[in-house]
């Protein structure tokens, strides 16, 4: 069995974006995933805050910011 490199989850998370194109923040999809994300969490996101949930990145930072 091959060995695969280690690879840096920190470096990984900050390049991954959540959808293919840029994400559409009034788009049905994104609304059921803001939403989801709100219920797994137990978080009222607010409208405003969409915006720093379109890239993985932007969703730890959001999630790791004090409430």
């Amino acid at each position: 069995m091959p060995i695969l490199p280690a690879a840096d989850p920190v470096a990984l998370r900050q390049e991954l974006a959540l959808f293919e194109e840029p994400a559409d923040i009034r788009s049905p999809a994104f609304e059921r995933f803001v939403i989801r994300l709100s219920e797994r969490l137990d978080l009222d996101i607010p409208r405003k805050d969409y915006p720093l949930l379109a890239t993985v990145s932007g969703c730890f930072d959001y999630m790791g910011r004090d409430r």
